[in-house]
């Protein structure tokens, strides 16, 4: 076969298995709580047939949709300065974090859901959850000298994806709201740690 038809063969290949991880992310987004392949295989626009033709299993597709949803929002993540004054990191924090949890909510929401079900969606949270706690630790280091563990985990508590859905769901916050209590809580917690600056 020449080399030029496999290529594009193969492009053909991945652009398909990319449009089924959006069609999934995209019935998540509709709060279709646990999108089927038929389901997944109309969004896309291909035959039902395709969808295990690409993927093995619902977990596979699940994956490649975790993929692309990781690279579209997690950049939203940039490196604050630790030597930067205390209130300027936790406005940068919160509304870093801000922005992140309101464009992944309704998909985060669904994967809470189905997080005791599915290893993909386990394992990804996790590796998020650690990506936030040690993100929270490289920037708040002086701060959480005197009580490193205690202190992270009341901070971790704070500026978590679960406080924000709390504030915004459960309690009816507005995003402005949300941000503020989010800003004093973790002043609370960091401005009698010995270390602010």
């Amino acid at each position: 076969m020449p080399e030029a038809t496999t290529d594009r063969r193969v492009a053909r290949g991945e652009e398909t298995r990319r449009r089924l991880a959006e069609a999934m992310i995209a019935l998540l987004e509709e709060d279709v709580a646990q999108p089927s392949a038929r389901e997944i295989a109309e969004r896309a626009g291909v035959s039902l047939r395709l969808v295990f033709h690409h993927f093995e299993d619902m977990e596979q597709v699940l994956r490649a949709a975790v993929a692309v949803q990781v690279g579209r929002h997690w950049n939203r993540l940039q490196p604050v300065d630790p030597s930067l004054p205390l209130d300027e990191k936790v406005h940068r924090i919160v509304r870093q974090r801000e922005t992140l949890y309101e464009a992944i909510a309704p998909v985060r929401r669904a994967a809470a859901r189905a997080e005791a079900e599915s290893p993909t969606i386990s394992t990804e949270l996790a590796r998020a959850r650690r990506q936030l706690r040690r993100g929270l630790e490289a920037i708040f280091e002086s701060e959480l000298s005197v009580s490193p563990d205690e202190s992270l985990d009341a901070l971790d508590v704070a500026a978590s994806w679960e406080t924000w859905d709390l504030l915004r769901t459960r309690m009816g916050a507005g995003r402005a709201a949300a941000r503020r209590v989010v800003v004093r809580m973790m002043t609370s917690l960091l401005e009698n740690q010995g270390g602010s600056r």
